[in-house]
């Protein structure tokens, strides 16, 4: 066997057991070994693995043919396997990956978000509806040193258990679409406030333009949405650099409405822009020593999907993009019956909607400039 090959099987987690046509065992890495037991020069000592391994060497099989197999243990492991053609030659490989150990990972993060949801839900909200209270006592008793270190401190930590508490809650099996009608014009303004002392901690301007009232409607959650926006900010505002300028303006688009947090110069690689829809940052995202990125825009993105929209990082010739989108006029689900009154506020954003493509399309299809409004 080729010393390279042997070099590059070695370091895959997956097991992986080259064998002639014959079904002699020529090579198995550590991670096989584990999971079958081989011997070189001999055939799989597992019986459903070598009487596969050899009907595929008589050409009986049609490869890649996957089969399953078990550990031989007392509490045995589920194997899923596969029979492919060597890299050269007219050799087989049989590739193998533990399915139960994938499952119990599995398992162990259900059980998380369960315990979350039934044991932790309600202490973090009871604490995120205490401490600003606690906090303004502190300040008027004038405290200083551990006292009103340890209340900054759980103010942070509050935060971050309520983002925790709400990537639950969107990735549960509960729908959260609503049927409120919103103007993202004050959902962005609001997101702004929020985020400007983290930008302002970083030295970022933030630029808000097209924020007009006449833009149309989007339908969902304003509760989740508005956290969507937030954390869509913050992203946009974690990405930039010291000094650098954050650009916010909305636009409509056909049935669409885009919200677009553009930065000048930026450049986000492939293994950051990644990074930022991992929670937590948790994989290779983070080096060792290096701030994690926080919940990042998985909350924002599963927001976004469950009203029917999306949140995504577009590359500019000269600018990075973030881009929130939803569908306006109209909300994204029928299952609630409407009263008068909101089949009528439907049948009007609608057909606002509508008339503004039609001019559009008469004046050349190009939307109108939006007015600029200076940030809070």
């Amino acid at each position: 066997m080729n010393e390279a090959f042997r070099l590059l099987f070695d370091q895959v987690k997956s097991g992986v057991v080259w064998v002639q046509r014959d079904g002699v065992v020529r090579y198995a890495n550590k991670a096989a070994v584990q999971m079958t037991p081989v011997m070189l020069g001999q055939v799989m000592m597992d019986p459903v693995a070598d009487r596969t391994v050899k009907a595929a060497g008589q050409g009986m099989l049609k490869l890649p043919f996957h089969f399953e197999l078990t550990t031989q243990e007392a509490h045995p492991d589920s194997i899923r396997a596969a029979v492919i053609g060597a890299p050269v030659g007219n050799d087989l490989m049989v590739v193998l990956n533990n399915v139960s150990e994938e499952r119990w990972y599995s398992q162990a993060l259900e059980n998380l978000i369960g315990y979350i949801e039934a044991e932790m839900a309600h202490p973090i909200e009871a604490l995120a509806q205490k401490l600003p209270k606690i906090a303004q006592i502190v300040q008027q008793q004038g405290a200083t040193g551990e006292l009103a270190a340890l209340v900054e401190d759980a103010s942070n930590l509050s935060l971050k258990l309520g983002k925790l508490r709400d990537l639950v809650s969107v990735f549960g099996e509960s729908a959260i679409q609503r049927d409120e009608r919103i103007l993202l014009s004050d959902l962005l303004r609001r997101a702004v406030g929020e985020v400007m002392p983290m930008a302002r901690g970083r030295n970022i301007t933030l630029s808000a333009n097209g924020l007009s009232d006449e833009l149309p409607a989007v339908y969902g959650s304003a509760h989740w949405l508005s956290k969507a926006m937030s954390e869509y900010l913050e992203q946009s505002v974690r990405s930039a650099q010291s000094g650098d300028l954050i650009e916010l303006s909305i636009q409509a688009v056909g049935t669409r409405v885009m919200v677009r947090a553009r930065n000048q110069g930026l450049f986000v690689s492939q293994h950051e822009r990644r990074g930022a829809f991992v929670p937590f940052g948790v994989g290779d995202s983070a080096k060792p020593g290096e701030a994690r990125q926080g919940i990042g825009l998985a909350l924002s993105q599963r927001i976004l999907e469950q009203h029917g929209g999306c949140v995504r990082i577009e590359d500019e010739f000269d600018s990075v993009d973030f881009v929130l989108e939803l569908p306006a006029g109209a909300p994204s689900t029928q299952d609630a019956q409407l009263s008068v009154e909101q089949a009528h506020r439907y049948a009007r954003d609608m057909s606002e909607l509508l008339t503004r493509s039609m001019s559009r399309r008469a004046k050349g299809s190009e939307a109108t400039p939006p007015a600029a409004v200076k940030a809070p």
